[in-house]
């Protein structure tokens, strides 16, 4: 689809074809809107004022079709039989159960369409639906099969659990999104099984696990229950078997009633004369009443309570064994049920506020489509290229040369400042230094403060690495943004960079030259008694002129009586007193620009550009690449 095409879609829908209850939800594109600034998804009305409608469909033999509650009508239920519970991993579009799914699409579609016929048109929208988290892309391939057939404009398929990360992610009083980066559950329970979905953006990827113990074992043990004590039902259930699913259906309807407040007494009654004409039964009735609390009692003694934590400590000993849980998000209409907390709680040790839920629960997946999907075309094209930016940065040299002038310029500024310290020290001694000493000093601070800044060098190959992916890093966040409203991290590792030795950093040679000056001149200037300062201050002005004036006037004195010429050696170890300490002193701040500056940087240089120190950096670099991309993939559980 070209970016023309694209911009024509107005709005898109996400559609969750729950294997209990259907909802649908519509998010608005806004191509010109910032992220922060879309309108939230809105749920739409499923029939009869509600937003979630059971996942029922009853077929009559003239063709036409009805779904949700009105295929549990008695005038309907007396023409054809009332389809539920027939959602299914695909596994041949002209299959049975395949069949009746398609036509259950095309009417909820249809009805979509009629309910929203202000703002819906044959061109302006698309649609996305949602599969179990344990389907694979050949099941889902097939469910997108499905959907055209029943003629809707299918344009993706999101899993369950991703559509509830990412509502969680956008739901900012949920806490979630911050967890997220840590560990956190999706716990759907829904009708046919309990599914599980741990993600950490430390992992490559989600975690799902499904356990067969769905919501729909309790309305089944409660009609089952009635079953057993009702012979009236046993022989309603032999007479009309195809009618059974309404029964449990009403069953169904006094558990939700149960759990929406567990404070209230519920009572319910449906007479057989109602939708069947059967004499034998025409005084007979289905009674179900529950006092608060006594559907627990009932569940607990029949095994589901233990069967749910059973599943619960089976997921975090065998699938997620040694993985935090920092955040646990509910979905599904079930997840309402009053022993669902506790439960989670007791089994995954967390505190009840760790655990989350949409307003209406039943909603949550198909509001999460609907953002997914909305969020996907946004950003389609837009990572288009960083896979081989990062390559690129992994095979070039942009990432060490950054860190080399990042690295060199702070061993540079340390270096001058710890000469320039040891050298004002050496002037303003209290005792007579010789020029070894000052060297000896500056060698020593320099291994001592050397040694702090090299050990936090991780800190300078991180700085280069983001100078270098500024450009690629925004181009991520820019997609992230748009899903989350609270920000989701690219994990990178942490850094472990070996030690980089810096050594050899000096004004040894500087030293070494005025030393040598004084042993190359000491002859003539004196061979029995001090040499003129004017004289002595020629004499070396002639070696190194810019020194001149510093020694004119001073070298005689400070050189004092020379008998015969001193060895380099000799002149090295030779303690000074103050009046030469600020000769060396005024001689080395004439150099410091031309001489002692350039001759740092060159040696510094030097000891950064050994191959060993390329290799290293290089080699973190690239690891610390690679594991970015794969932790943008990970990342990408929300987007892809």
């Amino acid at each position: 689809m070209t970016d023309t095409e694209k911009k024509k879609i107005e709005y898109v829908i996400g559609i969750d074809l729950g294997h209990g209850e259907t909802s649908a939800a519509l998010c608005a594109l806004q191509w010109d809107m910032l992220p922060s600034q879309l309108d939230p998804a809105k749920d739409l009305e499923m029939g009869g004022n509600k937003k979630v409608m059971p996942s029922a469909i009853t077929i009559l033999e003239n063709g036409n079709a009805y779904i949700g509650d009105a295929a549990f009508n008695p005038e309907v239920l007396k023409q054809a039989v009332v389809r539920v519970c027939f959602k299914q991993a695909p596994k041949d579009v002209n299959g049975e159960a395949e069949k009746i799914m398609i036509r259950f699409m095309r009417e909820v579609y249809k009805r979509i369409r009629e309910n929203n016929k202000a703002i819906l048109t044959d061109s302006n929208h698309l649609v996305y639906i949602a599969t179990p988290s344990g389907w694979d892309k050949k099941t889902q391939k097939l469910y997108v099969e499905m959907a055209k057939i029943a003629g809707l404009p299918i344009a993706g398929v999101t899993k369950e659990s991703r559509a509830a990360f990412v509502r969680a992610q956008h739901d900012v009083t949920s806490g979630l999104g911050r967890n997220i980066d840590k560990g956190s559950i999706v716990f759907d329970m829904g009708s046919s099984t309990l599914d599980f979905t741990y993600m950490n953006k430390n992992l490559p990827g989600l975690i799902d696990h499904g356990y067969d113990c769905g919501a729909s074992f309790i309305e089944k043990s409660i009609f089952a229950n009635e079953e057993e004590e009702s012979e009236a039902i046993r022989l309603f259930e032999e007479k009309y078997p195809k009618l059974i699913d309404f029964l449990v259906f009403e069953a169904r309807k006094v558990k939700e009633q149960v759990y929406f407040d567990p404070s209230l007494k519920v009572k319910k009654t449906i007479n057989f004369d109602d939708f069947i004409d059967d004499e034998e039964l025409e005084d007979e009735r289905f009674k179900l009443a529950y006092q608060p609390g006594e559907l627990n009692t009932f569940l607990e003694k029949n095994g589901y309570l233990q069967k749910i934590a059973d599943a619960m400590i089976d997921y975090k000993k065998n699938h997620i064994p040694g993985q935090k849980i920092y955040g646990v998000f509910l979905t599904g209409g079930a997840s309402r049920m009053d022993f669902i907390v506790p439960l989670i709680c007791k089994c995954w040790n967390v505190e009840p506020s760790q655990v989350y839920r949409d307003q209406d629960p039943s909603l949550t997946i198909s509001q999460g489509v609907a953002e997914v999907a909305r969020m996907d075309l946004r950003t389609e094209g837009m990572d288009d290229g960083i896979g081989s930016q990062i390559d690129e940065l992994i095979n070039s040299n942009t990432i060490y040369e950054s860190f080399e002038n990042l690295f060199g310029d702070a061993v540079f500024g340390l270096a001058l400042k710890i000469i320039a310290s040891e050298v004002t020290d050496f002037k303003d001694s209290s005792i007579d230094l010789s020029i070894n000493d000052l060297n000896n000093y500056i060698e020593s601070a320099m291994e001592e403060k050397m040694e702090e800044l090299t050990s936090n060098v991780s800190d300078y190959v991180k700085e280069a690495i983001n100078e270098s992916t500024s450009e690629l890093r925004k181009k991520v966040d820019d997609i992230v943004a748009v899903y989350s409203s609270q920000g989701t991290n690219i994990n990178l590792p942490t850094l472990n960079v070996p030690k980089i030795t810096i050594s050899g950093i000096s004004i040894e040679s500087s030293l070494d030259t005025l030393a040598q000056v004084i042993v190359d001149k000491s002859s003539s200037w004196s061979t029995g008694g001090a040499l003129g300062g004017a004289a002595a201050g020629a004499a070396i002005g002639s070696f190194i002129p810019v020194v001149g004036t510093f020694f004119g006037g001073l070298i005689g004195g400070a050189i004092g009586g020379l008998k015969s010429k001193p060895t380099l050696s000799e002149e090295k170890d030779r303690d000074r007193d103050s009046e030469y300490r600020q000769i060396i002193y005024n001689y080395i701040n004439e150099i410091w620009d031309d001489v002692i500056k350039p001759d740092v940087a060159n040696t510094i240089l030097e000891e950064i550009r050994n191959s060993q120190i390329q290799e290293i950096v290089k080699e973190v670099a690239s690891n610390y690449l690679t594991s970015y991309k794969d932790s943008l993939k990970s990342a990408r559980i929300l987007i892809d």
